[in-house]
């Protein structure tokens, strides 16, 4: 009977010790979700990650300027993060505005000696007090490098107006006589901004007034360099929050076929 005993405890000691080897750390890497809600990212396998394309208000609380770069230490609500951007003069206390950015663990800075645990890497990193032109805001592109108005400041050949279309020239010289009316304008889409706030940012030129930066939010998403007439309501000094500050803009676009 003691024998039967030994042998028990010695197959229950094994089966013990199986269990206990098999919930071990054995190598399985350990994830994080990053401070944006982005999914979780393998740390001993990636060491960077493109962030979604979203807007991000930030307030800075500590700069490090290096020779190329600068280092911010900013905080979004609760959370407390680095970034770092091209070396520009960045003020604590004040607030920015940046969009995605590539995100890198373990992030060695030789000139400050130190390693980063977590840092995303930005190409445009807006102050809060800009001008007062969208663009600043809602060009920022993660691989930037070219000037940000490049494209909404190009010259197009002058369109024709589709029957019951206005010129842009004649909507932004008198906007105020078509505030909160639906009107049609017929041009060309020089550039957009997909999804962003849930809408599609659509600037439209038709080569009456190419230096006025109309654009309009639509469900529609237009390819660049497409001619296309769309409706409209015209809404003036609208303010949609993070630096969204239109004296002009038309929403809810749609397509006239």
């Amino acid at each position: 009977m003691i024998t039967s005993i030994i042998k028990s405890t010695i197959t229950l000691t094994i089966i013990l010790f199986t269990i206990l080897s098999c919930n071990q750390d054995t190598g399985e890497v350990t994830k994080f979700q990053d401070k944006q809600g982005q999914e979780a990212v393998d740390e001993k396998t990636s060491k960077n990650k493109l962030v979604v394309d979203e807007l991000h208000t930030v307030v800075v609380d500590e700069v490090l300027p290096a020779t190329k770069y600068v280092y911010v230490h900013v905080s979004e609500g609760a959370n407390q993060f680095w970034v770092a951007t091209a070396l520009k003069d960045i003020h604590i206390g004040e607030t920015y505005f940046y969009k995605g950015g590539l995100l890198k663990t373990n992030f060695e800075s030789k000139e400050y000696d130190r390693t980063f645990e977590k840092i995303y890497l930005v190409s445009q990193f807006v102050p809060a007090k800009h001008d007062g032109s969208i663009n600043h805001v809602h060009d920022m592109e993660a691989t930037q490098s070219e000037p940000m108005n490049k494209d909404t400041a190009k010259t197009v050949r002058k369109i024709e107006k589709a029957e019951g279309s206005m010129s842009i020239v004649e909507l932004v010289s008198d906007p105020q006589k078509y505030e909160g009316k639906i009107v049609q304008l017929s041009g060309e889409c020089v550039k957009i901004n997909p999804k962003i706030m849930d809408r599609n940012w659509i600037h439209l030129k038709d080569g009456s007034k190419d230096d006025y930066d109309l654009v309009i939010t639509s469900d529609i998403f237009v390819r660049e360099g497409t001619v296309i007439t769309i409706k409209g309501t015209v809404a003036l000094n609208k303010d949609y929050g993070a630096g969204y500050k239109y004296d002009l803009i038309l929403e809810n676009g749609i397509l006239v076929e």
